[in-house]
């Protein structure tokens, strides 16, 4: 009856009349979002300035001829001594940023160093997911002696350099599903067979471990904000967020995720420990040797934030990330049976997994993908906004997927009397 009854509640701005205004914001609407949606301070300038740039127009194909001597002076206030960049190419693959690889020939730290390879990952005009570099540039700083992540070497927060806003990595060898795996985009439908998940698996659980046991403490994290335990601070804030993206990039009113935003409100709880939240850990989001199958990066850093830990849980147990085992069984991320997964992450991190919580999340996670897939993604790629709206375009179709499955988790969550 709940789901019903709060369906009826549709926001004033879900309108066709805002299709215009979306595509081109004035300043009075994206000020009465900031008010209407508080948010973290390094949040809220990544979304004003997408809002501010939106008309823009669509995005230039990248010249690399430019985009080289760009780098290179770049890299020349940067180096020390004499270098030289070769074979700059851009990278399939990076549905949020584009990726380019190249290799460099430099001295690091009085060591020659030939032919290294090395990525530049650069915003697009708009993005599916729109975040902060520096944000990214701090975490991976953060993590590097407890996580296996690319070496972070250079940062153009602004874009006045690289034209737009971009981090320049060391490149990490590995592979993100096995040879015969599947071909699908985002780590969805990707298979493992028993020996590579045996393998795989307690690393996956052993990093998420020693990710959620980072409470920041001692590293330079000044891009974030960090909320405070015994309040509800952080969800408010993670609520705000994709509420306010909602409104920023949809086309169209869809009264089930007003239903659940109204739902997440209602029933949020208090933080009772601060975790590192990753925010996309799943198959996919790592590379491993295909030999070893040791895993060798965990990836994708962006959206990390400081708040409740299940949010990860929910994330990696979402039923788009399942596949099916020999027996027809289900597995969570390719990779785990449920409640396997569950009690190595209670072992391995020494932290509970509540069920309420999780329960929560798993509304919350599917209905931040909504909003990703049936927003952001559509309004990046009508606008031409992309290197990827072909890729952009096919989220779309995911994300009624993902619809079904918000409804199904409400009304499992209303039934549990989360």
């Amino acid at each position: 009856m709940f789901i019903y009854q709060v369906r009826r509640i549709i926001n004033k701005d879900h309108t066709l009349n805002n299709f215009e205004l979306r595509n081109n914001p004035t300043s009075e609407w994206i000020s009465n979002l900031r008010k209407r949606y508080p948010v973290e301070r390094t949040v809220d300038q990544v979304l004003t300035k997408k809002l501010n740039r939106r008309s823009h127009g669509s995005m230039i194909v990248t010249d690399l001829s430019e985009l080289k001597i760009r780098l290179e002076k770049f890299l020349s206030k940067r180096i020390e001594g004499n270098f030289e960049i070769r074979n700059l190419a851009p990278l399939t693959g990076g549905a949020s940023k584009e990726q380019f690889a190249f290799e460099i020939d430099w001295v690091c730290n009085g060591m020659q160093r030939i032919s290294e390879k090395m990525v530049l990952r650069r915003e697009p005009s708009e993005s599916v997911v729109e975040s902060d570099r520096l944000r990214e540039f701090q975490l991976v700083h953060a993590v590097k002696d407890f996580v296996p992540v690319p070496t972070a070497y250079w940062l153009d927060q602004t874009g006045d350099e690289l034209v737009r806003p971009a981090l320049i990595y060391g490149f990490v060898e590995g592979v993100q599903k096995p040879e015969a795996g599947s071909r699908n985009v985002t780590g969805v439908g990707i298979e493992f067979d028993k020996y590579h998940r045996e393998i795989i698996g307690p690393q996956m659980v052993k990093y998420l471990a020693k990710i959620h046991n980072f409470d920041g403490e001692g590293a330079d994290l000044s891009a974030f904000d960090f909320p405070e335990v015994g309040t509800t601070q952080d969800i408010d804030w993670q609520i705000n967020w994709w509420a306010r993206v909602w409104q920023e990039d949809m086309f169209e009113a869809i009264p089930l995720v007003t239903t659940a935003e109204h739902w997440l409100r209602l029933n949020r709880r208090p933080l009772d420990k601060i975790s590192l939240v990753h925010s996309d850990y799943r198959t996919g989001n790592y590379l491993f040797d295909p030999d070893t199958k040791k895993i060798t990066a965990i990836l994708d850093w962006e959206l990390g934030y400081f708040g409740d830990r299940h949010f990860d849980l929910a994330w990696l147990l979402l039923p788009v990330f399942v596949t099916r085992g020999e027996n027809d069984e289900k597995l969570y991320s390719s990779i785990f049976n449920k409640e396997e997964f569950v009690q190595a992450y209670e072992k391995t991190s020494g932290l509970t997994v509540d069920e309420d919580r999780l329960k929560y999340y798993t509304v919350m996670a599917l209905w931040k993908g909504v909003i990703m897939t049936l927003g952001s993604s559509l309004r990046t790629a009508y606008g031409l906004k992309s290197h990827q709206d072909v890729v952009l375009s096919w989220f779309g179709g995911l994300g009624y997927t993902l619809l079904e499955a918000l409804r199904q988790a409400l009304l499992s969550a209303e039934n549990g009397k989360c």
